[in-house]
């Protein structure tokens, strides 16, 4: 459910990929793999269930435009206002890293930046929430729920961007072409 990148269950994607440059020595930043957390969120609060009556009548012969609204309205807020278990709020607070980090999905761009650990709670549920902005509702429409995706929590400074550098040193390591975003010179996403 919480694991260092190192420990986290074998996963494909970039996962697998930041994993594999830090077996191959690369300087990756400190992540934490939260895998299922998001799930356990939602079937502890049976947000599904009150998320698909919200969409009810939304995607029929036609869209209606006024209800997706409304709905995504309504998941969005749901979300950010239900609340994790307790004992694993605490559990994800004991391991985050200490100063900045980056909230995120695993193979997506950047999301929030958090200094706090309580901000970083409410950055995940931000993240988490932001699977129901009507844009992205649209995209993965006909399907209703959200893909199943890890959330990463990276330890980040303030400058994070792309290099080509270590892209380039990522990218044999990989045997594909990569760009690396990195900060502090350690790796924090691989696209």
């Amino acid at each position: 459910m919480i694991f260092a990148l190192q420990e986290a269950p074998p996963l494909s994607g970039e996962v697998a990929q930041l994993r594999a440059l830090q077996a191959a020595g690369m300087h990756v930043a400190p992540t934490l793999v939260l895998a299922g957390l998001e799930t356990e969120f939602y079937q502890l609060g049976n947000l599904a269930e009150q998320i698909r009556r919200a969409f009810e009548g939304v995607f029929g012969a036609r869209l209606d435009e006024e209800k997706l609204e409304k709905a995504c309205a309504f998941a969005e807020k749901l979300l950010r206002e239900s609340y994790l278990l307790p004992e694993r709020a605490e559990e994800v607070r004991a391991a985050l890293p200490e100063g900045p980090v980056l909230v995120r999905y695993a193979g997506e761009a950047p999301f929030y930046v958090e200094t706090g650990k309580q901000e970083t709670l409410w950055a995940l549920k931000r993240l988490w929430a932001s699977r129901w902005q009507v844009d992205a509702v649209l995209l993965r429409q006909p399907e209703l729920a959200p893909p199943d995706v890890s959330s990463l929590v990276q330890a980040v400074g303030e400058d994070l961007g792309p290099d080509e550098a270590l892209s380039a040193q990522a990218a044999q390591i990989l045997g594909q072409p990569v760009q690396v975003w990195a900060s502090a010179g350690r790796v924090v996403r691989v696209g």
